[in-house]
């Protein structure tokens, strides 16, 4: 009877085994889909600062393209971010550059299934803006307007200053808690190479 016991309990766990791999083997395939959903173009074209009211504002202009399996995954739920960093640093000619700013903007696109619309939220002010459709929504996102930097005052017009911008755009194809175990099966990440150019003052 013991035996018969210890038997079962091992066929029972076995089969527990069996449902939690084939569980794991399904997500791993949903988020693999997802990391592969996003072309591989991502850039930024262009961009300037302009000073109005003793405050530096940036204007930029993004590039990127979403494929289809990346549309389909974003109207399914999973949310679109795209994080900006801006760095000012001072030129120096014996000494490494001092950074004088720094700035982390951040954004999320994702989709209201209750409204059937797609929402763009700025995660720093918390202002929204709700959108028809996935191309409008993007297209919000290529566009910086207007995004103060840095103020006047910071700035010695003697001195030669640069300003830095890059920018990452993420799916984030699962909630944190899961990553440890599904390590090696990552979000997607892209990140654009640094936009340089000198500060007019």
């Amino acid at each position: 009877m013991r035996t018969a016991a210890v038997v079962a309990g091992r066929a029972a766990r076995g089969r527990t085994g069996v449902v939690v791999a084939t569980l794991l083997s399904g997500l791993c395939a949903l988020y693999a889909d997802a990391v592969r959903a996003v072309e591989h173009r991502f850039e930024i074209r262009s961009a300037y600062v302009e000073l109005r009211d003793g405050v530096y504002l940036l204007n930029a202009q993004l590039d990127f393209e979403l494929s289809r399996r990346a549309r389909e995954v974003i109207t399914d739920g999973l949310p679109l971010s795209l994080d900006l960093e801006i760095v000012v640093d001072r030129r120096r000619n014996l000494w490494p550059d001092e950074t004088v700013a720094t700035l982390e903007q951040h954004y999320e696109l994702g989709f209201h299934a209750l409204s059937q619309r797609y929402l763009v939220r700025n995660l720093n002010s918390g202002e929204q803006t709700s959108f028809p459709t996935l191309d409008a929504a993007l297209e919000s996102l290529t566009v910086i307007a207007d995004l103060p930097i840095l103020d006047r005052s910071l700035v010695d017009p003697q001195l030669r200053y640069e300003v830095n911008l890059r920018a990452t755009i993420d799916i984030r194809t699962m909630p944190d808690a899961m990553r440890w175990l599904l390590f090696w099966a990552e979000s997607f990440k892209q990140t654009s190479e640094w936009y340089t150019w000198p500060l007019s003052l």
